[in-house]
């Protein structure tokens, strides 16, 4: 994205922290980043889930959750993802135990082929475990018909994808819209949340504008826009920024830390960019289809030397 672009973005983050937006899309559905949104402060008192199984006793303070919730959006139970390679079998994840709250900013690293787009599938609820068992707001997806799963699974989480995923023959506002006409939610509230999270990321004016007429940058902004447009509690990314100038990039992952500090949106990142783990709450580290470690951390924390 050229720096025209990216100074878009950062004047409607600004607008966006300094005055604060609200939108109403029908019931108890709302979208709002009221407030100062400088600073984060973790609260040791707030309930962390914690998972014993699957790691020593020196490595359980960085297996608990900073969130908000009592009970986890997502858990994973003794996951296996096997897949059969001629007579071999190949376990791309083996014995996965995690929780994850609302309200963390949860990233997932590690090299390439440990897992991680695995796990991603996995956490997004888009296949299922060979072994173990997935939860998605407490229920085993294991168990839903497909089109109870599409729906919860609609509803609970918005997906951020490396390559945009954009339909390349709809505008950016039919884009967006997408989800929500999944969810058939009425078209005039449709529409008005659309423009809404199109101005909030700075696109107001490309509405009806194809992809293709659209800048690498441009096209991660109508990502997210289709992403919140159910207001998920959710929000998980594939390489966020893989596709992005460094610039642009920190605006994108600086609108995603205020999501969760101002929305308390759980924000999982799937990537092997170290960069981005100065954003995260916990950091879990994937390595040959295990979870090598899982720690704590607080905002623009460096990265540990290993």
């Amino acid at each position: 994205m050229q720096a025209e672009g990216a100074e878009t973005l950062k004047k409607s983050l600004n607008s966006l922290v300094q005055q604060g937006s609200s939108a109403a899309i029908g019931p108890a559905r709302t979208f709002s980043i009221p407030g100062d949104h400088s600073g984060i402060s973790i609260n040791s008192d707030v309930d962390r889930g914690n998972n014993t199984e699957a790691f020593e006793a020196d490595n359980y303070t960085n297996n608990v959750a900073i969130g908000t919730g009592t009970k986890p959006l997502i858990k994973l139970t003794d996951v296996w993802k096997i897949y059969r390679m001629g007579e071999t079998d190949f376990a791309a994840l083996a014995g996965i135990n995690l929780e994850i709250y609302r309200g963390e900013f949860l990233v997932v690293v590690g090299p390439s082929g440990s897992g991680k787009s695995t796990l991603m599938n996995l956490l997004g609820c888009l296949d299922l475990p060979t072994k173990g068992a997935v939860f998605l707001d407490s229920k085993d997806i294991s168990e839903l018909g497909e089109s109870e799963l599409a729906r919860i699974r609609g509803q609970m989480i918005g997906f951020i994808f490396q390559s945009f995923n954009l339909i390349p023959t709809l505008n950016t506002l039919e884009n967006v819209l997408l989800p929500l006409e999944f969810q058939e939610e009425e078209s005039s509230k449709a529409r008005k949340r659309g423009e809404y999270l199109l101005e909030i990321v700075g696109l107001s004016d490309k509405i009806q504008n194809l992809p293709s007429q659209l800048s690498g940058g441009q096209r991660q902004r109508v990502a997210i826009a289709r992403s919140l447009a159910v207001d998920p509690p959710i929000i998980l990314a594939d390489e966020p920024t893989g596709n992005l100038d460094t610039k642009t990039g920190n605006y994108i992952l600086e609108f995603l830390a205020k999501l969760r500090e101002k929305e308390d949106k759980t924000i999982i990142v799937v990537t092997h960019d170290l960069e981005i783990i100065k954003h995260a709450t916990r950091v879990v580290y994937l390595r040959d289809g295990e979870i090598e470690k899982i720690e704590k951390r607080r905002k623009n924390e460096p990265e540990k030397s290993k």
